[in-house]
């Protein structure tokens, strides 16, 4: 499983980025993100850095798909925001993904779209108006979750404000988000 985040435009398209992924007995969950991208590397890494460990923490979350989102925004909530570079969090997007028996909860905030790549497709997913697709920023309340039985590929979020990637190949995009083949 895995969750992937495209890439800012600028000199350091990866400034700030966090990617993990946790398996636990019940319930795998993985994440992507970008915080503080905007400002100087190093206040970049401490951003995600914070972000990385609270999520980290405890180990992968002992639930359901559904609860383990909601386990995972709770730890976020504790995350101090003067940690979270100059924006204090204000500039968070994040792709939250769990998959269990029953299938897959997808929850995030700061995303303008979300793409899927299955069989070496790059296509959109997630367009348009849609509660997954909203502001950046530390949520003042829990997101709620998408909820799907089967999903094959890779979920993409796009930041809002960045511009579209619909139309590039699949080798275009990838390294955009970090991973080389």
């Amino acid at each position: 499983m895995r969750a992937l985040m495209f890439g800012q435009r600028g000199p350091f398209p990866f400034a700030g980025l966090f990617i993990d992924t946790m398996n636990g007995p019940d319930v795998t969950v993985g994440w992507s993100g970008q915080v503080a991208g905007a400002f100087d590397p190093l206040v970049a890494w401490r951003a995600s850095r914070a972000i990385s460990h609270a999520l980290t923490r405890a180990g992968p979350p002992q639930a359901n798909r559904r609860r383990a989102l909601s386990i995972l925004w709770a730890r976020l909530d504790g995350v101090r925001h003067e940690e979270l570079g100059p924006m204090r969090g204000k500039d968070l997007a994040i792709l939250l993904v769990a998959r269990d028996d029953e299938g897959w909860a997808i929850s995030g905030v700061g995303m303008g779209e979300v793409y899927l790549v299955d069989e070496n497709q790059f296509r959109p997913w997630i367009t348009g108006a849609h509660p997954l697709l909203c502001e950046p920023g530390l949520p003042a309340r829990r997101p709620g979750a998408l909820l799907i039985d089967e999903l094959d590929g890779v979920l993409v979020g796009v930041r809002m404000g960045q511009p579209s990637p619909n139309g590039r190949c699949v080798a275009d995009v990838l390294p955009r988000c970090g991973v080389h083949q």
